[in-house]
């Protein structure tokens, strides 16, 4: 006959199997307590955010600890995020109803985000509205108490992002702007070699997007139509400057530690004529100290070539798209020692060597290399590495890489860019202009 427990050992009996309970969920990467997130703004945008963070609780514990680039202490504790979606929120019902469709259960879907902001469940809010909405929204979910990632751009004009910024920066909560290239494992690896003179004296930066696509999207009701397509209409956009070129000026900003001091920009409408207010190529120059300039284009109207920045120096180029990182080295350059083990990458006649964060640990885990330089994996992938970031902040109080002065400062330039489209002069741009 089995021995009744006495409530000693009840307790006893208890407490080791929510330490036993405990040790599993950290072997498996789960938290106990889920952060309840709502996405204001399920637009295109808010879907592709929302999709990656239902995609969170399948990711590989121990890759993601790689891509991450924990320390050795951060890895012990690292816990995969239990993100919850706490709430929808959009004034156009059929984009809220495609988001709670990719959700697959009911949760609370509102048309007005001071809804959203009333709810006690929800910890943070993800805002991917158009940037022309997100300073109020921003600043009533601080002054809610709210978690806050916000897209870029943070406005459309200076003052308005100034105003985000001074919030995110004075807020006791966390606030994350979308800047995701500053998360992605490639860029942040590769910037090192920046950091460290592998290049030598930096010359020239270029970058380009081109996406053969019109932006244009589909209206039952044409009382919308400058609600979703808002990216096409002057009030409400920047265009390819503020939506694409900030991200990519973003990089430069972060590889060059310091701000253009100049910009010009020139744009045209040459294949989208529909109607829209805002240009489908775009061409800029920025100058950076010390003689550096960087040229970039954009454009709707092509695909070849996708996307790319790279960043030339006397000993080196630096070349980075998506999940690759390339370095080609100059004849002249200085030997670096490890390149001779180093997986090759030719692009057109030249051909360099691979930059890949954590290669050896890779190795070690029977992985190849060389492959995550084409194959974006959903440990790998930049977006969810921001979200996994941004619950380390929520959770354990860890810095955010993109935070209220990057996105500032993200901003400012994108903004610029558009003044000297518009204006059809150079805007120059003062460390002044952004101080709060």
């Amino acid at each position: 006959m089995a021995k009744d427990l006495t409530r000693r050992e009840f307790l006893k009996a208890t407490t080791l199997a929510g330490v036993l309970a405990s040790s599993v969920r950290q072997s498996f990467g789960q938290v106990v307590e889920p952060i309840h997130v709502a996405i204001i703004g399920t637009g295109e945008q808010g879907r592709t955010l929302l999709g990656h963070l239902l995609k969170i609780p399948n990711a590989d514990v121990g890759m993601l600890k790689l891509f991450l680039g924990l320390t050795e202490q951060e890895e012990e504790t690292f816990q995969l995020p239990n993100f919850k979606i706490g709430a929808l929120c959009d004034i156009y019902e059929p984009h809220l109803k495609r988001a709670l469709d990719m959700v697959g259960q009911p949760v609370p879907t509102y048309d007005d985000y001071r809804r959203v902001l009333e709810d006690k469940s929800v910890n943070a809010v993800i805002i991917a509205t158009p940037p022309h909405t997100h300073k109020q929204i921003v600043l009533d979910s601080l002054q809610a108490g709210k978690h806050v990632w916000c897209e870029p751009p943070l406005a459309l004009n200076l003052e308005d992002a100034k105003s985000i910024a001074q919030a995110g920066i004075q807020a006791n909560t966390v606030f994350q702007v979308g800047l995701q290239k500053r998360y992605n494992s490639t860029y942040s690896h590769s910037v090192k070699f920046i950091r460290t003179g592998v290049l030598g004296k930096l010359i020239l930066v270029h970058a380009q997007w081109h996406q053969k696509t019109s932006w244009r999207k589909p209206v039952r009701d044409q009382a919308f139509e400058r609600q979703v397509n808002w990216k096409l209409y002057s009030e409400t956009s920047g265009g390819l400057l503020t939506e694409i070129a900030l991200h990519q000026f973003d990089v430069a900003r972060w590889y060059l530690g310091a701000l253009p001091v100049s910009i010009s920009a020139w744009g045209s409408t040459i294949l989208w004529q529909d109607g829209r207010e805002v240009p489908d190529t775009i061409q800029c120059l920025l100058d950076f100290p010390e003689g550096v300039r960087m040229t970039y284009h954009a454009t709707l109207t092509n695909s070849f070539q996708a996307t790319y920045e790279f960043f030339a120096g006397e000993f080196g180029t630096i070349y980075l798209s998506g999940g690759l990182g390339v370095l080609f080295k100059e004849a002249d350059a200085p030997s670096l020692g490890w390149e001779v083990y180093a997986q090759r990458h030719r692009l057109g006649r030249d051909e360099g060597v691979m930059l890949i964060a954590n290669a050896t640990k890779l190795l070690e885990l029977g992985k190849e290399p060389s492959k995550f330089g084409f194959r974006e994996s959903l440990e790998n992938n930049e977006f969810v590495l921001a979200l996994i970031r941004f619950a380390m902040a929520i959770r354990e109080g860890k810095k955010v890489a993109a935070g209220a002065l990057q996105g500032l400062e993200a901003t400012a330039i994108a903004i610029k860019a558009v003044e000297a489209l518009t204006k059809g002069t150079t805007q120059n741009i003062k460390a002044s202009d952004l101080q709060l």
